[in-house]
């Protein structure tokens, strides 16, 4: 049992949990409720604390998601170098890489962009922001069961 694989592939997996995780719970839990629960004057003010307790962990989990992403690729066997599309795992692996770039570019409109409008507290267009917010939220969560199940599927090529 090679330590090095083993603890990457941990490594990686606790990385993307933490991560999708983060953003169900988010979407499908914690914006409903505080959208419903927090007074307009308070509600950009919580979900902007709530990002930026996040931050951190999202940062973490993206830096080692991307380094043991790396690591588990080159070393693979299958790993036919960057372009090879000669077998159904490096099919599998590229459309996987595009879905994670999507999630990416979420979460990045996420915390760039949407929490932005959070800003001024009580602002008409905070109802709005928030739903955005809880639809990307919930779209990373898609994109990333997809990047499980052609994680899955890739196992199995």
């Amino acid at each position: 049992m090679d330590f090095a694989h083993v603890s990457a592939t941990w490594l990686h997996l606790v990385a993307t949990v933490a991560m999708l995780g983060y953003y169900a719970i988010l979407g499908l839990i914690v914006l409903p409720v505080i959208r419903r629960t927090v007074a307009p004057r308070e509600l950009g003010e919580s979900i902007a604390a709530v990002e930026r307790r996040a931050t951190p962990v999202i940062v973490g989990s993206l830096i080692v998601f991307l380094a043991t992403g790396v690591y588990l690729m080159v070393t693979s066997s299958r790993y036919g170098g960057v372009g090879d599309l000669g077998s159904p795992w490096a099919t599998i692996f590229l459309i996987k890489h595009l879905v994670v770039g999507a999630m990416v570019a979420l979460g990045v409109y996420i915390d760039a962009l949407v929490v932005r409008g959070f800003a001024d507290p009580g602002s008409p267009g905070q109802p709005a922001a928030v739903r955005r917010l809880e639809l990307a939220a919930v779209l990373v969560t898609i994109l990333g069961a997809v990047v499980l199940l052609l994680t899955a599927a890739g196992q199995l090529s």
